[in-house]
């Protein structure tokens, strides 16, 4: 249940309460102050006992719907964040395990192409110290297994990871 529903039921629950307390204590003090001295009067201290139970009872049940209406987003925000974590981290275990099937070459040009999104084909081969035979044939690899995608931009390649990884 929505702890907002939930504030709002021990709220209205409260203000029940103290509408009866307010008519309990109104039956009692007439009651008190219509009575003559005999038996059938009520002692003035068990007023106060029954009424200091409910005064207590009614607090709580307040206080704690003003707090589940007014700190109900903050729960929200934050269920929000770590299932958000939880898929990061699942995201981030899958890239491991694929990476780790992969061969040496495979993985260093997915470790450059993932710290740089759309590297030309060009540059990777500088930064994987590669010959164009060996890259192109690499990059036709990992386009097979669907881990990349070319763009052609000019007369080269750009070169960038797809949204599923």
């Amino acid at each position: 249940m929505d702890n907002k529903k939930v504030g709002l039921i021990f709220l209205a629950f409260g203000i029940l309460l103290v509408g009866i307390l307010l008519d309990y204590n109104y039956m009692n003090s007439n009651k008190f102050y219509s009575c003559n001295i005999d038996n059938e009067c009520l002692p003035l201290n068990s007023v106060f006992t029954i009424t200091n139970i409910f005064v207590a009872i009614i607090s709580c049940l307040l206080t704690l719907g003003v707090y589940m209406i007014g700190f109900s987003k903050g729960d929200d925000i934050l269920i929000k964040k770590l299932d958000e974590n939880n898929k990061k981290l699942s995201n981030d275990e899958k890239f491991d395990i694929l990476f780790k099937a992969l061969t040496k070459d495979e993985q260093d040009i997915i470790k450059i192409v993932k710290n740089e999104e759309g590297i030309t084909q060009s540059t990777l081969r500088i930064r994987t110290d590669m010959s164009k035979a060996k890259l192109s044939f690499v990059l036709s690899d990992l386009e097979k297994k669907s881990l990349i995608i070319k763009e052609l931009s000019g007369k080269t390649n750009k070169i960038f990871l797809k949204q599923s990884i």
